[in-house]
């Protein structure tokens, strides 16, 4: 009998597509909504926070407090005591400068920076050619490192490596031979950011940019990777450190554990309320249960009346209306849940900075199971209802 009844069922579905398929899309796009929301929240996250790992997960940045006018600023000695921690410690300065070649001209940042600097800070990766060496670094080589905006504002599609620029300060000029290239910073971090900078030995920066703050930073860049799965524990090794040499209060600290945090916060919230969408849409499918179940009900209500006088019980009758319900939730669970895999592959596959489709299966089996319960439910009233009617009731019925 229970066979009997989904055979029964899927006819009844089959005799009236039409509206069996927009009863369909309702489901389809409730499970749709939750599984890819959801999913997309969880691949966003993902990819965001593993760039942000990738440039600063073992990486804590000392600033000197500027909101305290009577700190001082980080000085050579600092960062040489810095280096007593296992690792490196990344010493920087920038000022604006004008970079020249032939007849182009354009505003850039001037680094100086230590020879480590690939080790030390993750973002940089080289294009083409190479880093300066330590001992170019050394020997104070007139050397520099392009960013890719800038190398293709000098020489369009001419390759760098080997030319001579100018960098000119406000009171001083000299002369740079191009030894390589940096990759740009690319996915959620710096794809739409204009990159202008050319690296060079710190060893020789302050000849030519701001010479009266010589050996001093404005912030020093401690990177190990001893202790990349906590930051706290490096932060508080480098406070034990600055304590015994600074004022409490001259200096800060910034590294990417608070950020990562509330990004996480955010998205939690993000998914919660996207889920939460998707959770009215499957309401609104399981509204479109119920009016079909009710026609359907009231068209077959001579069909009904014609069983129970042939002997078919209530439970049979109810079942089979049951089933109804159940069999559209379940062939639209398993459409929204296929299409949303679909898409969410379709989308990593299209946005550059996310790496993987993470699928929750525990998730997706739960939208799966809504679906199914809001076919159970409302399904309840119209199978009921069926299941009350008068046989003779119904047969009179025209």
């Amino acid at each position: 009998m229970f066979l009997e009844n989904i055979r029964s069922a899927l006819h009844a579905l089959m005799a009236n597509k039409q509206r069996t398929f927009l009863t369909l899309l309702g489901v389809v796009i409730g499970v749709f909504a939750v599984t890819s929301t959801i999913s997309m929240g969880a691949i966003a996250t993902a990819g965001i926070t593993g760039q942000l790992e990738e440039v600063g997960s073992s990486s804590v940045q000392l600033q000197y407090n500027d909101d305290d006018i009577t700190a001082e600023l980080l000085s050579k000695e600092d960062a040489d005591v810095l280096e007593r921690l296992p690792g490196e410690v990344l010493r920087q300065r920038e000022d604006p400068a004008i970079a020249i070649y032939k007849d182009e001209k354009t505003q850039i940042q001037a680094v100086g920076s230590s020879a480590n600097a690939l080790v030390a800070n993750k973002t940089i990766k080289i294009a083409n050619g190479r880093y300066f060496s330590q001992q170019e670094y050394d020997h104070g080589s007139h050397v520099a490192v392009l960013s890719e905006d800038l190398a293709k504002e000098l020489f369009d599609n001419v390759d760098p490596l080997n030319k001579e620029i100018y960098l000119e300060s406000p009171t001083t000029r000299a002369l740079f031979t191009v030894i390589g290239v940096k990759e740009k910073v690319g996915g959620a971090l710096g794809g739409f950011i204009d990159q202008k900078d050319a690296e060079i030995p710190l060893s020789i920066y302050h000849n030519y940019f701001d010479k009266p703050t010589k050996n001093k930073f404005y912030s020093l860049t401690v990177t190990t990777e001893d202790l990349s799965s906590n930051l706290k524990d490096l932060e508080e090794r480098i406070n034990s450190i600055m304590k015994r040499r600074r004022a409490e209060g001259s200096y800060t600290f910034q590294s990417i554990a608070g950020p990562l945090d509330l990004f996480n916060n955010i998205t939690r919230i993000l998914q919660f309320i996207l889920g939460g969408i998707g959770a009215i849409s499957l309401v609104v499918g399981g509204i479109g249960i119920l009016n079909i179940m009710l026609v359907s009900v009231t068209e077959r209500t001579r069909e009904i009346g014609l069983r129970k006088a042939l002997g078919a019980k209530k439970n049979t009758i109810m079942q089979q209306f049951m089933i109804e319900a159940i069999v559209l939730t379940v062939i639209g669970g398993l459409i929204g849940i296929i299409m949303a895999i679909s898409s969410l592959y379709l989308i990593v596959a299209l946005v550059p900075f996310l790496d993987k489709v993470i699928l929750n299966p525990i998730m997706i089996f739960a939208a799966f199971m809504v679906s199914v319960l809001t076919g159970v439910i409302f399904g309840v009233w119209p199978a009921n209802r069926a299941a009350n009617l008068s046989p003779i009731e119904a047969l009179r019925y025209e």
